[in-house]
C-alpha cells in the first residue's frame, strides 16, 4: 500500500514506481492450502512413504523449462499422483525457490493427508490418491487481490463501466490465447488500455495459465468460468487474481509479469533502446529500487515514453492465434440471436407472451418465423450476473447435452438486454401440476414415476457422466420443465456455474437457493456437494408421492412439514399413508415403497449417507441392490439455525469463509 500514499494527482508517475517496485521485491508468498480430512495415512504407512518420493521427484524436475512436471508414484491403492506447476513467466531459480516454500506449508498444514493442495502467487503443489491429470477442476476457486493494488475503481477512473468492459474483453481475450496452447504451453499476457482520471490513456495487464495437461476446450472452460467468477468476486477492483487446481488469471493496473517473460501469444517484441531494465540486470533488486527512487521526474517521464513505445511495438507484432481446436468458444457465437429476432418473436414481449417471472427475471413463450416455438428468459435488468459470467453460463449450459436437461437454442446480448433462449416446453413446469390439485389428479403414479426416473438420469449426468462434475444447486419442483409426453427435463443452471460466492468487504460469502430443498448442511453452514442436490431429490421425490409441497412458515409446528411426516409414518411402520390420495389403489405397493425409502435415504442429515446417483438410478431401473434403512433427516422449521425472517422469505445469507464453501478436492 506504500505504493499510494502520494496524491492520486501524480497517478501516472506513481504506478510506474509502483509497478517496478512489485516487480523487483516480488519473491513466493503463501496463498492457500486445502487438504481434507476425511482421508489420512499414517507416517509409516506405504502410502505416506510414497507421497514423500513424489515430493522428492517433484523438487528434483522444479527446474523444468516447462515450470510444469506431473508423475505418479507406487501402485494400487498406495499409488500417489502429483505434479508441480510453476508460472511460466517466472525463473527456473525462483520456481525451485517457489518448490521450496510450498514444499514446506505442505509438511505444515497437510502432512499425512491422502490428498492436498497449497498454492503460492506464482506456483502450486497438488498430490492425491485418484489421477486427476489431463483433468479439469475448477473448485476451489481462490480470489485473491494484491496487496499492494487492491483499490478501487473509482480512485483511478471516473467512468467505471468502461474500465470494466477493458478487464471483461481482455480477460476474453487472453484466455483464448492461452488456451491456443501455441509452442505447448497454455500461458498467454495482453495488455488493454482504458481512461484515468486524468484523462490519459493508461495500460491494463492481464495474464491467464493453464496446466498444460489439459486439452484446449477444457483450458478455454476453465478460464471462461474464472472470468465469471472474477466478475462477481472481483468488481469494484483494479486488481485482482483467481486461482484454482487448473487454471489461473489476473489483472492489475501494472506490470506484474515474471523476468522469465516470453509473450506466447506473438512474435517477440523488438526491444526499446534505453530499456533500463536489461541494461541494470546484473544489480541487485534492492539497488534497483534505490535507483528507482531517485530518479529525477524528468526522467521518469522519458522511460514512460520509451515504455509506451514498446508497448506499442509489441501489440502491432502480436496476433491473437485461434487455433482450429478453439471452435468450441467461438462456436458460442453461432447460438447468437438478434435483438429484432427475440422482440418480434415475443411480439415486442407482450403481457399475453408471458410464461412466468422470478428473481432472475421473465419468461415468455416465442415463435420463430420458422414456426418453432421458444422459450425466451428475460434477466432482470437488476441481475447481478455479469457480461463475462453471462457468456460462461451459456458456454457451460450449451455443452450439456441430455434427454433429461432442457437444451439452450441461443443468447441475445444488446445493450443491457441479456436473454437466453432455451426449447420451449408446453407442460411448462413440474411445479404447476403439484400446485393445482386439478392438474395434480392427472399425474397418476405411472407419470410420476417416469418424472422420478428422469430427474435422477439428468442428475446422474451432471453429477458424474457429464465432462464436468455439476451442482445445480436449486433443484426443485419450478424447475424441472416437462415435454409433451411429461418427460422431465431439469432447467435453470444460472446458479450452478459459480457454486454461489458473492464476495463482500468482509469477505463473507452469499449462499443462495430455496428454501425447503436446500441440504441443512448448506442451509446452516454452507457446506456443499453433489449430495446438496440429493437432497433436495429426495424432497421431489416425497412431494410427487404424497401430492404435497414441503412449504411451512416460520410459524408452522414440525409435525405439519412434509419431511416429518414421511419420517413419522415409516418410523410407524405405515409409510403407504404417505401416498396421494388421489391414487386411490391403482399403484404397486412395493414400487411406491421403494420410492419413499429413497426419498428417506436422500434427506438423511448426514450427506455422506445419503445414496449417489448411480446407485439411486440403479434401484430405480430395478437392479437388485441392498438399500439400507434410512437415519433422521434435520428437521428445520424455525429462523433460529438459518436466520430466514418470517413473512415468507426463501433465501437466507449467512456469512461464510471461502474454506467452508468447498468441502470436497475430487478431480474427475
Amino acid at each position: 500500500m506504500a505504493c499510494f500514499a502520494i496524491s492520486w494527482s501524480s497517478l501516472l508517475i506513481t504506478l510506474l514506481i509502483c509497478s517496478l517496485n512489485c516487480i523487483a521485491v516480488a519473491e513466493p508468498s503463501y496463498v492457500f492450502s486445502l487438504c481434507p480430512d476425511k482421508q489420512t495415512a499414517a507416517p509409516s504407512s506405504v502410502y505416506q512413504t510414497n507421497v514423500n518420493t513424489l515430493l522428492s521427484f517433484l523438487s528434483f524436475n522444479s527446474n523444468n523449462e516447462n515450470r510444469f512436471y506431473n508423475t505418479t508414484v507406487g501402485t494400487g491403492a498406495n499409488k500417489v499422483y502429483g505434479v508441480f506447476f510453476c508460472r511460466i513467466d517466472q525463473t527456473v531459480s525462483f520456481c525451485q525457490e517457489c518448490f521450496s516454500l510450498a514444499n514446506n506449508s505442505l509438511n505444515s498444514h497437510c502432512l499425512g493427508k491422502k490428498e492436498s493442495v497449497v498454492w503460492y502467487d506464482q506456483c502450486m503443489i497438488r498430490y492425491s490418491n485418484d489421477s486427476f491429470f489431463g483433468t479439469m477442476n475448477d473448485a476451489p476457486m481462490i480470489p485473491m487481490w494484491n496487496r499492494q493494488n487492491a483499490v478501487d475503481i473509482q480512485n483511478i477512473t471516473s467512468n467505471q463501466t468502461e474500465f470494466t468492459q477493458v478487464v471483461l474483453e481482455t480477460l476474453g481475450d487472453v484466455s483464448s490465447q492461452a488456451a491456443a496452447g501455441l509452442s505447448g504451453k497454455k500461458f498467454a499476457t495482453k495488455e488493454g488500455k482504458f481512461l484515468s482520471n486524468l484523462t490519459s490513456m493508461n495500460l491494463l495487464y492481464t495474464l491467464a495459465e493453464c496446466t498444460p495437461d489439459l486439452s484446449v476446450n477444457d483450458c478455454n472452460t476453465c478460464l471462461q468460468m474464472t472470468i465469471g467468477n472474477m466478475t462477481e468476486m472481483c468488481n469494484m477492483k483494479a486488481g485482482c487474481t483467481m486461482m484454482n487446481p487448473s487454471c489461473n488469471m489476473r489483472y492489475d493496473i501494472y506490470a506484474f509479469y515474471g523476468d522469465a517473460l516470453t509473450p506466447a501469444s506473438g512474435p517477440s517484441p523488438v526491444p526499446v533502446s534505453g530499456d533500463t531494465s536489461k541494461n541494470t540486470s546484473s544489480m541487485s533488486r534492492r539497488k534497483k529500487m534505490l535507483l528507482i527512487v531517485g530518479v529525477s521526474i524528468s526522467a521518469i517521464l522519458a522511460l514512460m515514453i520509451l515504455l509506451g513505445a514498446w508497448v506499442l511495438m509489441f501489440k502491432r507484432k502480436s496476433k491473437k492465434p485461434v487455433g482450429e481446436e478453439m471452435d468450441e468458444i467461438y462456436t458460442v457465437e453461432s447460438l447468437k440471436f438478434d435483438f429484432s429476432t427475440i422482440r418480434k418473436a415475443t411480439n415486442n414481449f407482450s403481457a399475453d407472451k408471458k410464461l412466468g417471472e422470478g428473481g432472475f427475471g421473465e419468461v415468455y413463450k416465442g415463435q420463430l418465423e420458422d414456426g418453432r416455438y421458444i422459450a425466451i428468459k428475460r434477466l432482470s435488468s437488476s441481475s447481478k450476473q455479469g457480461i463475462g459470467e453471462f457468456k460462461t453460463e451459456v458456454v457451460l449450459v450449451a455443452k450439456l447435452q441430455h434427454r433429461n436437461l432442457v437444451k439452450l437454442l441461443g443468447f441475445c446480448l444488446s445493450g443491457k438486454e441479456k436473454i437466453l433462449v432455451y426449447e420451449f416446453l408446453p407442460n411448462m413446469s413440474l411445479d404447476r401440476f403439484l400446485s393445482d390439485p386439478t392438474k395434480r389428479e392427472s399425474l397418476n403414479w405411472k407419470t410420476r414415476l417416469t418424472i422420478i426416473e428422469g430427474i435422477a438420469k439428468g442428475l446422474l449426468y451432471l453429477h458424474e457422466d457429464s465432462r464436468l462434475k455439476i451442482v445445480h444447486r436449486d433443484l426443485k419442483p419450478s424447475n424441472i420443465l416437462l415435454d409433451e409426453d411429461m418427460n422431465p427435463k431439469i432447467a435453470d443452471f444460472g446458479m450452478a456455474k459459480l457454486f454461489g460466492i458473492d464476495q463482500t468487504q468482509d469477505n463473507t460469502d452469499r449462499i443462495v437457493g430455496t428454501f425447503g430443498y436446500m441440504a441443512p448442511e448448506y442451509l446452516i453452514t454452507g457446506h456443499f456437494s453433489v449430495k446438496s442436490d440429493v437432497y433436495g431429490f429426495g424432497i421431489i421425490i416425497l412431494e410427487l408421492v404424497s401430492g404435497l409441497k414441503n412449504r411451512f412458515s416460520h410459524k408452522q409446528q414440525i409435525d405439519e412439514s412434509l419431511l416429518y411426516r414421511a419420517w413419522r409414518l415409516w418410523n410407524e411402520g405405515v409409510p403407504m399413508k404417505l401416498t396421494d390420495p388421489t391414487f386411490g389403489n391403482d399403484f404397486p405397493v412395493e414400487e411406491m415403497a421403494k420410492c419413499i425409502h429413497i426419498g428417506l435415504l436422500c434427506v438423511q442429515e448426514d450427506a455422506a449417507k445419503r445414496p449417489r446417483m448411480a446407485s439411486i438410478v440403479a434401484a430405480l431401473n430395478g437392479e437388485s441392490i441392498s438399500l439400507p434403512l434410512p437415519t433422521p433427516p434435520r428437521f428445520l422449521n424455525d429462523s433460529v439455525d438459518y436466520g430466514i425472517k418470517d413473512g415468507g422469505s426463501d433465501k437466507c445469507t449467512p456469512a461464510l469463509g471461502v474454506k467452508d464453501i468447498f468441502t470436497d478436492l475430487h478431480p474427475r
